[in-house]
């Protein structure tokens, strides 16, 4: 407790002015660090630097002096001071917002019939750079993934799902000049062609895969950041010499799969036929119709009628179609809960499919992307008898998914998967605005109707063997 104390009182200390709010953030790093109770949290991009040993203390504090003073990113002030490139820098962001990563070869490859969905004065609103149509889906690097309001705006006027790759905002500039004849701001034209080239680093990936963080030759480790704690936080004890990081082990896999994801995407826009984008003229931004394309409407909810448990059972057993399941499955749910997301997992992601709940709708839902090997309560639902029912704990996941529901985090939260054998369907996630946990009843019920679904979806598959004109439906749950 007196570390938790000393947190409290360094809290106060930073609100009042008498610690400086640029130094706030080492304090935390320092107690990240020491005491395992407080790592439950996404770390940040600076934490993430310090601890592989590609800052120290003091490149941070600079670079947090200079962010306070201009306002711009982190990320940006780092690069700008030759601290980090922006290779490296792609890698972290990704690793910090757990989104994929658009690559400087991706944005190289980026197709002409996805560039040309946005006019120059759309692309420049929405600091968007589309790169490749798949399906009813367009891939496409930004440099603010989680703003969720511009996912939607996206998503409407391209007609397409949005599936955003996060980029530094440097080089999403830099490829906006490309191929929308869009003028750099100053700060940016300073780089030149920086940019468009590799990183020069030695111990990077050699282009045109840039994936995997470089390994440090002495790395910082986080358990001694190099920082000298403050007197009142003299009694924090420090890990022992034998004891391991929380996150020395779940990093790596984060880290294989943004690299797995980059070589990925260049593979697929290497092998696709369209034509890539070219250099666009200068063009000077149309401002009314910046303004026309900031002002869009919303579509109208789908409504769902509550059914009990007994009738969603009956409905399961009488289900001709995936959406009927699916649409049974959001009618219990909303019986139960305030809150309600049904998502349908395609290669490891468990995509946003239908809502219901204060200010959703289906275009929403749709731009909703969670992994499931990263840490949410999706993954532990998977992971864990098929359900989770607790508290959310604070995550990057979960910031993200409360921002696509538009509301804050619950004071519990329940997330139900679906499953065919090994394989995860659908995961529905729910949640009450002001009414107690659920009973033992309420969660038997929704293990019941789980299973009830897994059951449809089955006879589903096997009908749709007798039945070729249902196979394609059916395809995608086998």
């Amino acid at each position: 407790m007196p570390a938790r104390n000393a947190t409290f009182r360094n809290l106060s200390r930073v609100l009042s002015g008498s610690i400086p709010r640029d130094k706030f953030l080492v304090l935390w790093i320092y107690l990240t660090a020491e005491r395992r109770w407080y790592i439950v949290g996404a770390m940040k991009l600076g934490e993430m630097l310090m601890r592989d040993g590609r800052i120290n203390e003091s490149d941070l504090l600079d670079a947090l002096a200079q962010q306070a003073h201009d306002g711009a990113r982190l990320g940006t002030v780092l690069a700008e001071m030759g601290l980090v490139d922006l290779d490296t820098l792609t890698v972290y962001l990704g690793l910090e917002l757990g989104i994929p990563i658009a690559t400087r070869p991706t944005l190289e490859r980026a197709k002409s019939t996805a560039v040309r969905l946005l006019t120059p004065e759309q692309a420049l609103l929405f600091r968007c750079v589309p790169l490749i149509i798949q399906d009813r889906q367009l891939i496409a690097a930004v440099d603010d993934p989680l703003d969720m309001a511009a996912m939607d705006q996206l998503s409407r006027i391209t007609g397409y799902r949005i599936i955003p790759r996060v980029a530094p905002e440097i080089r999403i500039f830099h490829y906006l000049q490309r191929y929308y004849g869009i003028s750099l701001p100053k700060r940016f034209a300073l780089f030149g062609d920086t940019p468009f080239m590799a990183s020069l680093q030695d111990d990077l990936p050699a282009p045109p895969l840039p994936g995997l963080p470089p390994h440090a030759e002495s790395p910082i480790k986080a358990r001694a950041a190099a920082i000298s704690p403050p007197r009142s936080m003299a009694t924090v004890a420090p890990l022992s010499e034998t004891e391991t990081a929380p996150w020395e082990d779940a990093w790596a896999p984060r880290q294989k799969a943004l690299k797995h994801e980059a070589d990925e995407l260049v593979g697929v826009l290497d092998s696709d036929q369209a034509e890539g984008a070219g250099a666009a003229p200068p063009a000077a931004p149309n401002r009314e119709a910046l303004s026309r394309a900031a002002t869009l409407e919303f579509e109208v909810p789908e409504i769902y009628e509550p059914i009990d448990l007994d009738g969603a059972l009956a409905a399961m057993t009488e289900a001709t179609r995936r959406g009927e399941v699916a649409d049974t499955i959001m009618s219990y749910a909303v019986g139960m809960f305030d809150v309600v997301a049904l998502c349908i997992v395609r290669d490891g992601m468990a995509l946003g499919w239908k809502a219901s709940g204060p200010s959703l709708d289906r275009e929403r839902i749709e731009t909703l992307l969670i992994p499931l090997d990263a840490p949410s309560m999706f993954q532990i639902a998977v992971h864990k008898d098929g359900l989770f029912h607790a508290a959310p704990f604070p995550g990057t996941l979960h910031t993200y998914l409360y921002r696509v529901l538009r509301c804050q985090p619950p004071t519990l939260a329940t997330a139900v998967v679906i499953s065919i054998g090994d394989r995860v369907v659908n995961v529905l996630y729910g949640h009450q605005l002001e009414q107690p946990a659920l009973s033992e009843r309420d969660l038997d019920g929704l293990r019941r109707m789980s299973r009830a679904a897994t059951e449809a979806y089955v006879r589903l598959i096997a009908a749709s063997k007798k039945d070729p004109a249902s196979a394609l439906e059916a395809d995608e749950l086998s």
